[in-house]
């Protein structure tokens, strides 16, 4: 009898082989690629099976140093004959392309069915060296390429050319091509035939030229998503080109992205001609969707030199209704879907009452401008009224004007505080509901008003990063605000607020605080850590780094650390070395796999820790900054 109870409690259990593919696939989630692998790979060929994404999918992205070198050489040699999909993420990860590079240095033969290839903050050096296999990687449909910003100070002369021939040559299979380069913009003079295989690209470039030369050389192109600087020295004679002829030469085009972007404008006469832009609009006949953005900030200098007339006749004409519905309309009625949206910096009210005051005829000339009753007369029309679009306008004392068409299908929203103000004072958009990553910035020469954490997140319920430069107020109650919400960036926030704050958002897992007068407070006043945080960044001064350590007990789960300390104080950076022990954070993150920290100091006199001088040469990298008046010191664990 007791037997028999045992066989069947016995036959009651189940193997992990017998579980579905469902669950299996769940309990993969809660692992790491190398995990899986080392668990799952060649048990048997059901197995393999279930895990072929793990498989054919490769990520190196935010491995340890061990995980890192274990994957490449005991797993991707293998596995790479069946690898449609490779990621290469440079980011706390020190010399990762070039030791990829190293060992498959023949990726187009030992990838030979690879269709997709992604460089994330990929190093020049292994970009170009691989790039000599891009025309013979004949499966390769969709190439990324976003180069590290601390990287674009070693670009290599004709840089251009060379990266030129090599992505755009008539062998090159991939049709879907994607380039950040961060605050770098490409010269596209250099491309000499006609390119093919290209049906998407998104690329920056310098001027309006690079423009046209995409226009006359990528002739079966689709989508283009493409931003212009304002340079004028490589503008010439556009006013020549025939513009009735893009019918023909971009005959495939029907999704265009268009931003004009420039950070610190010199002179209104760069910025290209809305009678231009409108010419390219109404002849591109394919077109179904067209998203235009511009993002203006004024220079110093020519923000005393901005009037309203400026404004009026050189600005507006970018949302003048009329025009837009002349240069949309097209002869078989067929309806494209249009966004506008322009982020626009003026006059700064200090700098106007200054100058006004010894010229009080001038006062007129700069009173605040009514923008919305200049808009909406002209979308107004029928046409408008038929596809439901909506212009919204809000503008500021310091002359930020936001400018933009409802519904708001953008996925990142970047403006001043004072426009979310009112925006959060207004009846929420269906449209809010796509915004996931939101940058807020105030301008110090005025008055910023502080936003409601509880109307923040009710209007933007689907923000995952968030970034400002201001004080949330917090409700009384704890109670949390989102779900969503993964990366946060902040400014002058103590140690204790910024808990305080993490409390109404506990799945953020990204945190930076940056701050002048950041206040590293004892142990005793922290009433419990914040587990969620696994990546932090901490920006502070030197003389504010006497109780740094106690950071680890705020945030216990740590795994990627960046530290920058700055020197505005004039403190001797030889006693500030002294007095500071970083390897605590080694012994105290017990998790941490990378570690980076921006030190004030000149090369020449500084000395590796002896706990650094243990590690292997891959892990560690000492370089200067753009300026050469800091260090940053990168160690991967």
């Amino acid at each position: 009898m007791m037997s028999s109870i045992i066989h069947k409690h016995v036959s009651k259990q189940t193997c992990f082989e017998d579980l579905p593919d469902e669950i299996i696939l769940v309990i993969c989630r809660y692992l790491s690629q190398v995990n899986i692998l080392d668990s799952l790979l060649n048990l048997n060929n059901s197995l393999n099976k279930t895990i072929s994404s793990y498989r054919e999918k490769i990520f190196l992205s935010h491995l340890s140093y061990q995980d890192f070198y274990h994957l490449i050489n005991k797993h991707l040699p293998y596995l790479a004959e069946n690898v449609y999909y490779l990621c290469i993420n440079n980011c706390s990860m020190l010399n990762t392309g070039r030791v990829f590079e190293e060992k498959f240095n023949k990726i187009d033969q030992q990838f030979p069915l690879l269709r997709e290839l992604i460089f994330y903050q990929i190093d020049i050096e292994t970009l170009e060296n691989l790039s000599w296999r891009f025309n013979t990687m004949f499966c390769l449909r969709q190439l990324t390429i976003d180069i590290a910003e601390d990287r674009l100070s070693s670009m290599p002369v004709q840089f251009d050319e060379f990266l030129c021939g090599k992505l755009f040559s008539p062998s090159n299979s991939f049709q879907n091509l994607k380039l950040n380069f961060n605050k770098y913009s490409f010269n596209l003079r250099s491309i000499t035939c006609k390119c093919m295989n290209i049906r998407q690209l998104t690329i920056s470039v310098k001027c309006l030229n690079d423009l046209l030369i995409v226009f006359n050389t990528f002739p079966n192109i689709e989508k283009l998503n493409i931003t212009i600087g304002c340079s004028s020295a490589y503008d010439i004679n556009n006013d020549i080109y025939p513009y009735e002829h893009l019918w023909w030469k971009v005959h495939y085009l029907t999704h265009f992205d268009l931003t004009i972007k420039e950070k610190e404008l010199t002179s209104h006469d760069n910025i290209i001609s809305n009678n231009i832009i409108m010419k390219i609009i109404e002849n591109i006949y394919s077109l179904l969707h067209f998203k235009f953005i511009l993002n203006i900030g004024f220079h110093a200098a020519l923000q005393l030199l901005t009037t309203k007339d400026i404004y009026i006749n050189k600005y507006f004409p970018y949302t003048n209704g009329s025009l837009w519905e002349q240069a949309l309309k097209r002869n078989d009625n067929r309806s494209i879907h249009f966004e506008l949206h322009i982020e626009l910096d003026g006059i700064t009210g200090d700098r106007l009452k200054r100058k006004m005051e010894f010229d009080v005829h001038n006062v007129d000339k700069y009173d605040d401008i009514d923008f919305n009753s200049i808009l909406k007369t002209t979308f107004s029309s029928t046409y408008w009224l038929q596809k439901n679009t909506i212009i919204q306008c809000f503008s500021t004392a310091s002359k930020h004007v936001s400018i933009y068409t409802l519904p708001i299908t953008n996925s990142h929203l970047s403006t001043s505080i004072d426009i979310i103000d009112q925006e959060l004072s207004m009846k929420p958009s269906p449209s809010h509901k796509n915004i996931q990553s939101l940058v807020i910035h105030s301008t110090s020469d005025y008055y910023s008003p502080k936003l409601s954490i509880t109307n923040l997140f009710n209007k933007f319920p689907s923000l995952i990063h968030l970034k400002l430069d201001t004080v949330l107020l917090l409700p009384p109650t704890i109670f949390i605000c989102s779900n969503r919400l993964r990366s946060l960036s902040i400014c002058n926030y103590s140690l204790l607020s910024c808990c305080q704050l993490l409390d109404y958002l506990p799945q953020v897992i990204s945190l930076s605080i940056t701050s002048s007068y950041c206040k590293i407070l004892t142990i005793d006043t922290c009433s419990k850590p914040i587990l969620s945080i696994t990546r932090l960044k901490i920006s502070i001064d030197s003389i504010q780094t006497k109780n740094l350590s106690n950071i680890i007990q705020y945030f216990p789960n740590v795994n990627e650390f960046y530290l920058l300390i700055k020197n505005t104080s004039n403190r001797s950076t030889d006693d500030f070395r002294q007095c500071e022990k970083f390897d605590c954070f080694l012994q105290g993150f017990i998790h941490l796999r990378y570690f980076e920290i921006t030190l004030p100091g000149k090369q020449e006199s500084f000395s590796i820790p002896n706990w650094m001088s243990m590690l292997n040469s891959n892990q560690i990298i000492c370089v200067k900054t753009k300026d050469g008046n800091s260090l940053i010191l990168k160690v991967w664990l």
